[in-house]
């Protein structure tokens, strides 16, 4: 069995980040839907004019696309569970976890499709309450949750391994071959 960074067995590994992602992840929405209230309620001020802490709730996905689809929340609910299988088959079936980079970064999709889908098949929407936005420049970002931010994390360091593997070239054997064949 292959070994994480960390010297975990790459599963536990993967599932360590998955579920305690998720499990941090639901723990904050509920924390602070149970402190700032419903959506609509007063938001809590962090930094003025740059962030504060305001309930909503999205049934749609990302910055609310898709949201006016009927029965949204259940499409992307199905979606979420066809995602984790296939990551899972990818990593554990076909051998992806040998690399413990793409495993962590795996785990952190994990992370947050799982709760996000908590979030639409028991409450029929994705509570989201981080809300950052630059009043003096008027950047107002879509209100979102650890969730979001760990799917988002988790997709840069794919793109990052998938340009690093690009740039590093063919592999040594298709050298060795071309120069062993002039």
């Amino acid at each position: 069995m292959s070994k994480g960074m960390s010297g975990l067995p790459r599963p536990i590994l993967f599932w360590s980040i998955a579920l305690g992602g998720a499990g941090f992840d639901l723990a904050t929405k509920a924390l602070a839907f149970a402190r700032i209230g419903p959506p609509h309620s007063r938001p809590v001020v962090v930094i003025p004019n740059v962030l504060e802490l305001q309930t909503s709730v999205n049934t749609g996905a990302l910055w609310g696309m898709g949201r006016t689809l009927p029965h949204s929340s259940l499409i992307f609910a199905v979606l979420s569970v066809i995602a984790a299988v296939a990551i899972c088959y990818y990593l554990f079936v076909k051998g992806a976890a040998a690399d413990g980079r793409l495993t962590v970064a795996l785990g952190l999709i994990m992370a947050g499709a799982m709760g996000n889908c908590y979030d639409r098949l028991l409450l029929g929407g994705v509570r989201d309450f981080v809300h950052f936005h630059i009043e003096p420049i008027h950047f107002d970002c879509a209100i979102f949750n650890f969730a979001d931010n760990m799917l988002v994390a988790g997709a840069i360091v794919i793109m990052l391994l998938a340009v690093r593997t690009e740039q590093s070239g063919p592999p040594k054997a298709s050298l060795e071959h071309s120069v062993s064949s002039s």
